[in-house]
């Protein structure tokens, strides 16, 4: 497994390695290893420490508490595992999406390939919002103001830059914990 690009802010600490290494699908520990956390690709997708993600989140987080988050994206999503799957939190949208594909398809499906981001991720209005705003820094997120299920429009002109654990924990607080939907929409093999 690798990433086409990643920037690399911080090592994983050995604790983590310790904790949830066993826990995880193959591919994830060697992914901390070799990368640490950071930006995959233009930022959209990011590799965290989980047990940042833990601390960070604490009561607030909108997946089981025994998920281990993996990755954050710009738009504050939250992509984990539990239970022999990944759960995607989306919680702009309320809600949660699964698949049981392998660590290494998962990435795949990370790729800007035409389409993916679109109808996997929904990370529309990401790149205009970015255009204007910038990538946000590792631990920021873009965010609706004001948010989607509170009225919010979901246009570019109206995010605004911001602290991703903090966003997290209000959406979660103010509009209530996402739910599981569906399965994550893969695209189909011609």
């Amino acid at each position: 497994m690798a990433f086409a690009s990643f920037t690399s802010v911080t090592p994983i600490p050995p604790s983590t390695f310790t904790r949830l290494g066993p826990r995880v699908p193959d591919g994830v520990a060697q992914a901390w290893h070799d990368h640490g956390t950071g930006l995959v690709g233009d930022g959209y997708f990011r590799l965290v420490d989980p047990a940042r993600a833990e601390a960070m989140l604490g009561t607030a987080s909108p997946l089981p508490s025994d998920a281990i988050i993996l990755f954050t994206t710009a738009m504050a999503d939250r992509i984990a595992w539990w239970n022999t799957m990944f759960l995607v939190a989306k919680c702009r949208l309320g809600e949660i999406h699964a698949t049981s594909e392998s660590f290494d398809q998962l990435i795949a499906l990370m790729d800007d390939q035409p389409g993916y981001r679109d109808v996997i991720w929904d990370h529309q209005p990401y790149p205009q919002a970015r255009d204007r705003l910038g990538v946000p820094d590792f631990e920021d997120c873009l965010m609706h103001v004001p948010l989607l299920k509170m009225g919010g429009r979901g246009d570019a002109d109206h995010m605004h830059t911001g602290s991703l654990w903090t966003h997290v924990g209000l959406m979660t607080q103010l509009t209530g914990k996402p739910v599981f939907t569906h399965m994550l929409p893969l695209p189909t093999q011609d």
